[in-house]
């Protein structure tokens, strides 16, 4: 791969300054962070410390607003004890709507938007570059460290986007690692519970093992796959002054689909749930999990329903969750143990469907369900090992 030039934006870039926006403000900023962010020695750690910076601000203002929206609102909505099967619709509907908006503002919104605005600026390019790097490294096309940036956002494009580039079994190894992304929704939920109640040391080592099993699987799926080696040089855009209406347009055009899709499918996996309960019909389909959910990977019984409906969404199962609990305060239910494997569960297993829609498209039937599978067994893999590890360490601890 042939090394980045460090783009200004300056007029001694001419490259660069092809793909900068018409009305887009370049800046100047002092050489060295471009050499922290492209460097082949220092470029990883720019990286990383970029996206932990993204995590520490979420993690703060998610915090603060969640107190100031979802806090009041299950408040408010704590003592209501529906009786009849109309009020327990009615209260299945609000618990819908509080549940997505203790889902996207506090945690979603801030996330898509810090994303929006380092890939505004051009500091998501620079990083593009060095991923690009790593994924030689394990063995994956160049090109799909693009599409991982984007799956940080949702995986349904990115997967699009990487079997637009590559065929065959590039394409199968692309798109299957592409699952492993955290997109928006998961990233939600694993700030909305580990930052909550487990503290950033669980959020970075999710993120960590999310890293680590997309490197693993890279090196596993093109064992034999020795051609998965092009080279994509990408272009190195001038750093320009995010400016707030773009980045707000471009953030409501990544989440919409949260009242267009997600919405009604979370309003209606409530009410689901609800009536299933008030008919004592959940327990048939807990029982028949019980393998799963209690045996294995160490969770109440009640966690099967709701782990079975997050394959439709992943924020379903954040919402679901709290019904099956009878509250949003969960780390009153569950111990630290059990929440992180819950996490490292819903993190790795099977995508939504909307992203099995696409892969179907993508890869076929059968290659689709394979990838589902895999996503299935490394989530049991890594929740049940994680299950199995932790109490001695946090004993030693």
């Amino acid at each position: 791969m042939s090394s980045p030039s460090p783009s200004c934006g300056c007029a001694n870039c001419p490259g660069a300054c092809k793909a900068t926006p018409p009305d887009a403000v370049p800046v100047h900023p002092h050489p060295w962070l471009d050499r922290l962010l492209v460097d082949r020695r220092w470029g990883i750690v720019g990286s990383l410390g970029v996206f932990g910076a993204v995590l520490f601000v979420v993690f703060q203002c998610s915090a603060w607003l969640d107190s100031m929206t979802t806090q009041p609102l299950a408040a408010a909505l704590s003592s209501w004890q529906p009786v009849g099967t109309a009020e327990v619709i009615a209260r299945a509907v609000a618990d819908g709507l509080v549940g997505l908006v203790g889902i996207v503002v506090p945690y979603m919104i801030p996330l898509v938007a810090l994303l929006v605005a380092l890939e505004q600026c051009g500091v998501l390019p620079r990083i593009a570059r060095v991923i690009d790097r790593a994924f030689h490294r394990i063995g994956a096309h160049g090109g799909v460290a693009v599409t991982f940036l984007t799956g940080l956002g949702c995986n349904v494009p990115a997967i699009s986007s990487a079997a637009a580039m590559t065929q065959g079994r590039e394409r199968m190894v692309a798109s299957v690692l592409n699952t492993f992304v955290p997109c928006s929704a998961r990233s939600a939920i694993i700030l909305a519970l580990a930052g909550k109640y487990l503290g950033a040391w669980a959020v970075a080592a999710i993120f960590l093992a999310a890293g680590l099993v997309i490197a693993v699987m890279g090196r596993l799926l093109s064992h034999r796959g020795r051609d998965i080696d092009v080279r994509v040089v990408h272009p190195i855009p001038p750093y320009t002054r995010p400016r707030l209406r773009p980045i707000a347009l471009e953030t409501w055009r990544r989440s919409r689909d949260v009242l267009t899709i997600v919405l009604p499918l979370l309003v209606a996996g409530s009410v689901v749930l609800a009536l299933l309960t008030h008919l004592g019909a959940d327990r048939f389909l807990n029982a028949a999990l019980s393998p799963v959910t209690t045996a294995w990977l160490g969770l109440p019984a009640a966690l099967g329903v709701p782990l079975l409906f997050g394959v439709l969404r992943k924020e379903l199962s954040l919402l679901m969750l709290f019904q099956a609990l009878g509250t949003q305060d969960v780390g009153t239910v569950l111990d630290s143990v059990q929440l992180m494997t819950l996490l490292l569960f819903v993190t790795f297993y099977v995508p939504c469907l909307s992203t099995f829609a696409v892969m179907v498209r993508a890869l076929g039937t059968r290659q689709a369900l394979q990838s589902a599978g895999i996503s299935l067994a490394v989530a049991l893999l890594i929740a049940g090992a994680a299950r199995l590890a932790m109490p001695p360490l946090l004993a030693l601890a």
